[in-house]
């Protein structure tokens, strides 16, 4: 919706006493300190850089920590509502965060958080914090026009990035089989939820299959292990979308 130019913009004062003001400083701080700790990660340095890795995680806590106060204010230990809660994406990377948080720093797993922290920061500072003017509808126009090109990068990196590096660490005893079981429903409940998401996962089976199926150069057992995997990822994806019966 266009905005109103004569709208006046809240005061600081009342800003800085809204729950919204900490989710967008929880952004900023994942920003900041993910840009100081990314030259640590590219000089193979993440364990100097540690300090860095976890204020930017802690930054995206608070800001998924306070989403999912405003979604949830009220617990009840009912079957129904933990349903809803687990199934609620915020939630979902809250506790990702948590996960990244409390394990081996890894540059990947920050990149989606940055991606979000960016659009998430620029949108409330030129809402809330800017006059109206050029530098507000610069902003405005940007990130507009990149956010579904950036969310399919995030869906990209979660898929290939992330994925990939915690298969490659349990295979090289460097992390535990078990995270990329857990990652795996992860992307299950992203596939369901997001377009983009699905969109990434088509778009890299066509890759892959026409790489492959048909490709003379590989061996026939090698395509039909390939099939194989991808006929069960196809299945384990699919089983998220099978809606629970209404009992009678």
């Amino acid at each position: 919706m266009p905005t109103n130019s004569s709208t006046p913009k809240p005061q600081l004062q009342t800003l800085v006493k809204s729950p919204q003001f900490a989710w967008w400083l929880g952004h900023v701080t994942l920003l900041v300190c993910s840009a100081i700790y990314l030259p640590y990660s590219l000089t193979f340095n993440s364990k100097s850089g540690s300090i860095w890795y976890s204020g930017a995680l802690l930054g995206a806590l608070v800001s998924y920590g306070v989403v999912a106060y405003k979604s949830f204010p009220e617990i009840k230990l009912e079957a129904q509502f933990l349903q809803s809660v687990f199934v609620e994406e915020n939630i979902q990377y809250l506790l990702l965060a948590f996960f990244w948080w409390r394990s081996t720093p890894r540059l990947v797993a920050l990149i989606p958080y940055m991606v979000y922290a960016l659009f998430n920061a620029l949108n409330y500072a030129r809402i809330n914090l800017m006059p109206e003017g050029a530098l507000a509808l610069k902003i405005k126009n940007w990130t507009e026009l990149n956010h579904d090109q950036a969310m399919l990068l995030v869906a990209y990196v979660e898929i290939i990035g992330v994925m990939g590096t915690l298969v490659l660490q349990g295979l090289t005893f460097q992390g535990s089989l078990l995270w990329p079981i857990v990652y795996a429903f992860f992307l299950r409940f992203r596939y369901f939820f997001s377009l983009h998401t699905r969109a990434a996962f088509a778009a890299l089976r066509t890759r892959l299959d026409a790489k492959v199926v048909g490709n003379p150069k590989i061996p026939p057992k090698a395509i039909m292990a390939y099939e194989v995997a991808r006929g069960a990822v196809i299945r384990f994806g699919m089983a998220a979308v099978k809606q629970p019966t209404a009992s009678q």
